[in-house]
Parts: C-alpha cells; sequence; structure tokens
C-alpha cells in the first residue's frame, strides 16, 4: 500500500506541466504578497488613517499598486509556466514566455469607448489564470515540437547567441501565434466573443467546487493528509490543481475589499495555508505545544524544545519526521480531525459573521498563527482569535494520542534506565 502511493505520488510530483504550474505559481507570489502589502497599508482598519490617506491623493496610488501587483498574476502565470516548461524541455525559456503572453493577449477580449481601447484588466489577473494556463502549456508544446525537429531559421556560427536565438522561435512563434489567431476566428464565427468567460463556465466552474464549498475544501484537506502520512509533499501534490483556484477566490475579495463591498468568499488561499494549517500539516502546533508545555519522556522534551520554533514559523518537518506523524498511523485520526475540525469552525464562524473573511491580502505561509490571523482579515482581532480558539481545540484533539505517546517513550526510557542500574550494580 505504502509502496503503491508513494509511486503514483512521485508520478504526479514529477510530471512536466505539473511542475511547470507548481513552479510558476511559485514565481509570482512575490508579485501577490508585495501587492497584499499595498492594499493592507492603503486600507488599514483605522478610518482615521484611510480618511487621510484620500484626502491626501494617496488611497489611489496604494490601490493601483495592488492592481499593478497583485492585479496583473493572469499575466506573469502565462510567461512564467511557459518559462518553466521550456527550461525542462531544454528549449529558449525566454522566447517560449514571450510568445505565450502574445498568445495570451490575442485571445483576451479588448474593450472599446470613446477614451480608446484597452483590456479588460480583470483579465490580466486572476480571472485569466485559466487561460493563461492553457495558453502557456499549448504554446510551449508547440514551441518545443518546432525546435526539436529543427524547423527554425538556423544562423551562422558567427552570429552572436542571443540573435540567433531570436531567429530561432521566428517560425514556432509564428505558427503558433497563427494557430491561436485561427481559433479566435472559429471562435467569433461560434458566437463565442469572450474565451475567459468560456473556460470558466466549462473547466474553472466544475474544479471550483473544490475551492467554493466546504466538502469540496474537506475533500482537499483529506487527499493532503492521506499523501502526507505517507512521508510526500501533501500541498504539492494538490497545489497545482487547487492554488490557482485559492488565489482567484483571494482576488475576488481583494477587489471587493478595496471597493468597500461584501467580501464574495471564505475560502480563499489564505483560508487554507493560515487559518486551517496552523502551524503547517496537520493543524501540528498544537502537537508541538502539549510536547512543550506536558511532556514527560527526555525525547519528548528534547523534541519540544528543538520543534516550537520552527513549528511556530509553520515549518512543521521537525516535527512531522521527529515525533513522528509520518508514517505513524497511530496519529492518523488527530492529524485529519484536527484540519477538518478547524475548518469547520472557522468556515461557520465566518459564514455568520462571528469571525471577519479573509480580505483577499495572501499572508506569507511563514508568518506565525495569530498574526496572519490579524492581517489575513485586515487587521481584525477575530481573525486572531479564532487561531487562538481552533488551536486550543486541536490540543484537545491531539491530547490522548500524545499522552499515550508521552508514557510509552517514558516507560521505555525507565526500563532503560533500570537496565543501566542493575548492570552497574553487577559490575
Amino acid at each position: 500500500m505504502m509502496d503503491k502511493v508513494q509511486v503514483f505520488a512521485a508520478k504526479i510530483s514529477n510530471q512536466r506541466h505539473l511542475i511547470a504550474l507548481r513552479d510558476g505559481m511559485a514565481s509570482v507570489m512575490p508579485l501577490i504578497i508585495i501587492g497584499s502589502i499595498f492594499m493592507l497599508i492603503g486600507n488599514f482598519p483605522v478610518p482615521a488613517f484611510t480618511d487621510w490617506l484620500d484626502n491626501i491623493g494617496l488611497l489611489q496610488f496604494f490601490n493601483k499598486a495592488s492592481d499593478s501587483t497583485f492585479g496583473m498574476i493572469g499575466l506573469g502565470v502565462t510567461f512564467s509556466i511557459a518559462y518553466n516548461l521550456a527550461k525542462r524541455y531544454k528549449v529558449d525559456a525566454l522566447s517560449a514566455g514571450l510568445i505565450a503572453i502574445s498568445a495570451f493577449v490575442i485571445l483576451t477580449p479588448i474593450l472599446q469607448s470613446e477614451a480608446g481601447n484597452g483590456f479588460p484588466t480583470k483579465y490580466l489577473g486572476s480571472s485569466g489564470l485559466f487561460v493563461g494556463i492553457i495558453v502557456s502549456i499549448v504554446s510551449t508544446e508547440m514551441f518545443q515540437w518546432f525546435v526539436k525537429r529543427n524547423i527554425t531559421i538556423k544562423m551562422p556560427d558567427t552570429v552572436p547567441p542571443n540573435v540567433s536565438r531570436a531567429f530561432t522561435a521566428i517560425v514556432p512563434g509564428f505558427f503558433i501565434i497563427l494557430a491561436w489567431f485561427f481559433i479566435l476566428i472559429f471562435l467569433h464565427y461560434t458566437g463565442i466573443d469572450d474565451i475567459h468567460a468560456l473556460i470558466a463556465n466549462t473547466i474553472a466552474k466544475p474544479l471550483g467546487l473544490l475551492t467554493k464549498t466546504l466538502p469540496g475544501i474537506i475533500f482537499v484537506i483529506f487527499v493532503q493528509c492521506f499523501f502526507w502520512m505517507f512521508g510526500i509533499h501533501g500541498a504539492q501534490v494538490t497545489g497545482p490543481i487547487i492554488e490557482p483556484l485559492l488565489l482567484q477566490n483571494s482576488d475576488a475579495n481583494r477587489i471587493a475589499y478595496q471597493a468597500g463591498q461584501e467580501l464574495p468568499n471564505i475560502i480563499t488561499y489564505e483560508f487554507l495555508y493560515n487559518f486551517v494549517f496552523t502551524g503547517g500539516a496537520g493543524c501540528v502546533i498544537a502537537l508541538a505545544i502539549l510536547i512543550f508545555l506536558f511532556s514527560k519522556s527526555k525525547e519528548n522534551k528534547t523534541l519540544g524544545k528543538l520543534s516550537i520554533a520552527p513549528v511556530s514559523f509553520q515549518v512543521a518537518e521537525p516535527l512531522l519526521f521527529g515525533f513522528p506523524t509520518i508514517l505513524n498511523f497511530k496519529m492518523v485520526i488527530p492529524f485529519v480531525t484536527a484540519p477538518v475540525v478547524t475548518t469547520l469552525i472557522t468556515y461557520y464562524a465566518m459564514k455568520f459573521g462571528i469571525v471577519s473573511k479573509p480580505i483577499g491580502a495572501v499572508i506569507p505561509w511563514t508568518t506565525p498563527p495569530i498574526i496572519s490571523g490579524f492581517l489575513a482579515t485586515g487587521g481584525k482581532l477575530s481573525g486572531a482569535l479564532i487561531q487562538i480558539v481552533t488551536i486550543a481545540v486541536n490540543m484537545l484533539i491531539y491530547y490522548p494520542f500524545f499522552k499515550l505517546d508521552d508514557n510509552e517513550k517514558l516507560k521505555v526510557e525507565r526500563s532503560l534506565a533500570e537496565r543501566n542500574t542493575a548492570s552497574s550494580d553487577l559490575n
């Protein structure tokens, strides 16, 4: 069973398109976090401060900075996925990325007005993610097909490499853009002028059940925990599929928050990674606190001192592999139950208005709990308090399993001490 799971997970983790998707999403994370910082400052929950920013004319610039970073992730992901996939094929990654951006722009509808023509900004952001993902993968597959079959313009060896690479991309690039050009025309004459809306309704909407509904996100949590129990990074397995969806939810909240509207989503990127998985996989910060405060065995006392700091910053590996929880099937129940219970408590607390929803500011995953909850809800104390509550509940869930483990280790240590004493007496 364990070998089959590890082989299956390895195939998923090593699949080149999923790796490119994962690395592409990771590449734009700095833009998302930078945009979130500007949004938090520009919409800080102190009316006197935000009114002052508005009065002196700075508020619009903070919002523009957020839109120019977080609001550009669709375009950024298109380039970065194509770039990373081309690197895995060992072809010119820069050219592949630029061609993918051009294809993305061709497919994006143009708005016409008296002031001039322009692109809908929403499609340059999270609403364009799925088209960007499809375009980048298909375009790069076509690009590498042409290059590896030498269907390119060859330049003499005396030509500088950067110039030669540029000419190499002309033929593949032309046929890639031509292909998307014909697709655009075909869609137009079939009555479809917005491919983004088409993809959203045919692909993104069904997948959105995973990140728009409570049963869907609980299913994702089960899958992540399942892989973690076999020593496989669960988030890396599910991330390429669900993170674009979660970021779309976060961006929708960000736009609504900046406009002073009701936040549409509870389940967002920060909901899963800041509120649900406190301390990392399995909500193990609760276990870390128990080990640090209540251990009687020397082994656990040492582990508690070593693990409490990294787990506080969401680095759970010292505890996952040191306790261990990985491949320790006595810990399956709390390891899965804790994040599910946390999800239910947090979700319904937000649904009924007891706790503020995430405002769309993506907080770095290494941010300690309580601080992350405060920031993710736009500086609301309820965001911090719900994390304290769920950590306390998770401590109750983990306690009997921790106590059983600690007693077993203490019993072994005492037995060894008695043997050593008896051996010393004989000597």
